[in-house]
C-alpha cells in the first residue's frame, strides 16, 4: 500500500510525465479539467442521495462525508477557474482529487462498517476513471497508479471487514479490477495519439529552425561567390547546383585593377572533399584565406598562390582530414596570356576562337596532403587571345554516372567544346550543365561548379 501511494506521489508530482500536455491549449486543458470536476460532483450529488434512501437514519457523520465528497470537487473546480493555474497543475489537482475521493470512500466503509465498496462507489469509480481519461491527458502511469491505489484500497476492505456468507470475494475484485480497464486503456490510446503528435509537432518545430538555419548559411556562403564579370577585355562566368542546399565547391576572383579595361584577372575554382554543411563552412574559410593572400600581393604566380593554400589546409585543417583539390588562373590582356596551376584538380580545358581544345592536367597532388613536402604545384603559359575561352569545373561534372553506368569525365566537356557556337546569349557553362543533366542517370551525386574565363 506504502509503495502504491508512493508511486501515485510519484506520478502526481514528476512533471515530464506529462510533457504530453505541451502540444495541447491551456485553455483547452482548464475547460476540461473544469467540465471533468463538475461532472464528478454531480455524480457525487446523486450518489449520496442513493446511499441516503438506503441508511435510515441521517446522521452528522454522513451528512458531513457526504459534503466532504461532493465538495472536494467543487473546491477543486473553482480553484481551476478562478485562479487560473498552468497545464501542470491542472492534470495534478484533478488527479489529487480523485485519490482524495478513494481515501472520503475508504473512510465512509469504516465509519458505517460497509461491508465492501458498494455498487454506488464501483459506478462512480467507472465514471471518474473514464471521464477522467477521455477529458484529461493523463499518462498511463497516472491512469494505472490511481488505478492500483483503488483495487488495493477495495482489497483491504475486503479483508478488514467481516463478509456475508453469499458475498464472492472473488467476484468482487474481479469488479474492482474491471472497472479500471476503461480508463486504462483510454489514456494509453490517447497518450499515444498525444505522444505522435507531439513529437510531429517538434519534428516540424526543429525542421523549420534546420531549414532558416541552412538558408542563411547558403546566403552566407554563396555571398562569397563573386559576381561574374561581363566588362573589360577580360571576362568570366560560372554555374553553381550544390548536391543539397549547400556545398563545399566554390570560386574565388580578384582583379588587379578594379575599374581598369585591360586589368589582368585571377581566378581560383576549388572543391573540399565532401558535402552539406560541414564542407561549405571549410570553403568560407579558404574564401578568407584567399582575401588575405590577394590582398597582401595582387600580382601573386598561380602557382605560389596554391603553395600558400595548401600549407593553409595543412596548419589548420589537419585534424579535420580535409582536402582541397584547386586551379587557379591569372588572365594578362595586356600580355595575351593566361598562366595555369593545378593541384590535384579536373583538367581545365583552354578553347580557342577557331574550336580547338587543350588540357591542363594536374602537376600535383591536392591540397592538405602533408605539412612535410611543400606542394608547388607547375605553372603553365598559354596565348590567350579575343574569342579564347578557358572553361574549369569541380568533379561534380567529370564523375557524374550516365545512364549506362559510364562517367562524364572530361572527355565529355571536350566534346561540347566541339560544338559550333550558336546561341551568343549562352556561355559554355550553362550548355555543358545541360548536356550533363540531359546525360546523368538520376540526380546529382556531388555539387557542380562550371566557370568560364574568356577574352571579349
Amino acid at each position: 500500500m506504502h509503495k502504491q501511494i508512493e508511486q501515485l506521489v510519484g506520478a502526481v508530482l514528476q512533471l515530464d510525465t506529462n510533457h504530453l500536455v505541451e502540444n495541447l491549449d491551456v485553455l483547452e486543458v482548464r475547460r476540461n479539467t473544469v467540465q471533468f470536476l463538475g461532472l464528478m460532483a454531480l455524480l457525487g450529488v446523486v450518489v449520496i442521495a442513493m446511499q441516503s434512501m438506503r441508511v435510515g437514519t441521517m446522521d452528522m457523520a454522513f451528512v458531513a462525508i457526504g459534503f466532504v465528497w461532493a465538495g472536494l470537487y467543487i473546491t477543486a473546480g473553482a480553484v481551476v477557474y478562478f485562479f487560473n493555474p498552468t497545464k501542470i497543475w491542472c492534470i495534478r489537482i484533478s488527479l489529487l482529487v480523485i485519490a482524495a475521493e478513494g481515501l472520503v470512500a475508504i473512510i465512509r466503509w469504516v465509519v458505517y462498517k460497509d461491508p465492501s465498496p458498494g455498487g454506488d462507489t464501483i459506478i462512480g469509480v467507472l465514471i471518474g476513471l473514464t471521464l477522467g481519461a477521455l477529458l484529461l491527458p493523463w499518462t498511463p502511469k497516472q491512469t494505472l497508479g490511481l488505478s492500483i491505489l483503488w483495487i488495493v484500497g477495495s482489497g483491504l476492505a475486503l479483508i478488514i471487514n467481516k463478509q456475508a456468507e453469499d458475498f464472492s470475494i472473488l467476484g468482487a475484485m474481479f469488479a474492482y479490477i474491471v472497472v479500471t480497464i476503461p480508463g486504462t486503456m483510454i489514456s494509453f490510446f490517447r497518450s499515444t495519439r498525444l505522444q505522435d503528435q507531439f513529437e510531429l509537432h517538434f519534428i516540424k518545430t526543429q525542421y523549420e529552425e534546420v531549414r532558416e538555419e541552412l538558408q542563411a548559411a547558403k546566403r552566407i556562403h554563396e555571398r562569397g561567390f563573386p559576381k561574374p564579370k561581363s566588362s573589360g577585355d577580360i571576362r568570366f562566368t560560372y554555374t553553381y547546383r550544390p548536391m543539397s542546399q549547400i556545398g563545399g565547391d566554390s570560386i574565388f576572383a580578384s582583379i588587379e585593377h578594379p575599374g581598369e579595361a585591360k586589368s589582368p584577372l585571377t581566378l581560383v575554382l576549388y572543391d573540399v572533399t565532401g558535402h552539406g554543411l560541414s564542407a561549405a563552412l571549410t570553403a568560407n574559410r579558404l574564401q578568407g584565406e584567399l582575401m588575405r593572400i590577394m590582398g597582401e600581393d595582387p600580382t601573386i604566380d598561380p602557382g605560389e598562390l596554391l603553395t600558400k593554400m595548401d600549407r593553409y589546409v595543412c596548419l589548420t585543417l589537419a585534424d579535420s582530414a580535409v582536402l582541397v583539390s584547386a586551379v587557379a588562373f591569372n588572365a594578362d590582356p595586356v600580355k595575351g596570356t593566361i598562366r595555369i596551376a593545378n593541384a590535384g584538380h579536373p583538367a581545365p580545358i583552354l578553347r580557342n576562337a577557331r574550336g580547338t581544345t587543350g588540357r591542363f592536367n594536374s602537376t600535383s597532388s591536392v591540397l592538405g596532403v602533408g605539412i612535410g613536402t611543400e606542394n608547388k604545384p607547375t605553372v603553365e603559359e598559354h596565348p590567350f587571345l579575343p574569342g579564347d575561352s578557358l572553361i574549369a569545373y569541380t568533379d561534380g561534372v567529370s564523375e557524374a554516372v550516365g545512364h549506362g553506368g559510364e562517367l562524364y569525365t572530361t572527355q565529355g566537356v571536350e566534346r561540347v567544346l566541339s560544338e559550333d557556337w550558336t546561341e551568343q546569349q549562352e556561355r559554355w557553362p550553362e550548355k555543358i550543365l545541360t548536356d550533363v543533366e540531359k546525360r546523368r542517370a538520376g540526380s546529382a551525386s556531388d555539387d557542380i561548379l562550371i566557370v568560364e574565363l574568356y577574352r571579349a
